[in-house]
């Protein structure tokens, strides 16, 4: 026995929803990877190759001829107010 219309069509509607999610999902991962490519492109790498003569937040690089390679740090409150504190 041929099942009803309708119950066809829901199938078929199904049928074509998952289809359309799979061929979405791949132009999306495509379309991700180009923008983020672009971006990184245009911001982050022209922004690092500037900035990295100048700036050195890790202090990687050794100053000439140091007496110490000791940083100086401000002490530590160690009271209990200043455990407290502590984020």
């Amino acid at each position: 026995m041929d099942r009803p219309f309708v119950a066809r069509a829901l199938t078929m509607g199904r049928l074509w929803w998952e289809n359309f999610k799979r061929t979405m999902r791949i132009i999306g991962d495509f379309q991700a990877r180009i923008i983020l490519t672009i971006m990184y492109a245009v911001l982050v790498l022209p922004m690092g190759l500037l900035l990295r003569p100048f700036l050195d937040p890790l202090h990687l690089r050794r100053p000439p001829q140091p007496a110490s390679y000791w940083l100086d740090r401000e002490p530590l409150d160690d009271t209990l107010e200043g455990a407290r504190l502590q984020s």
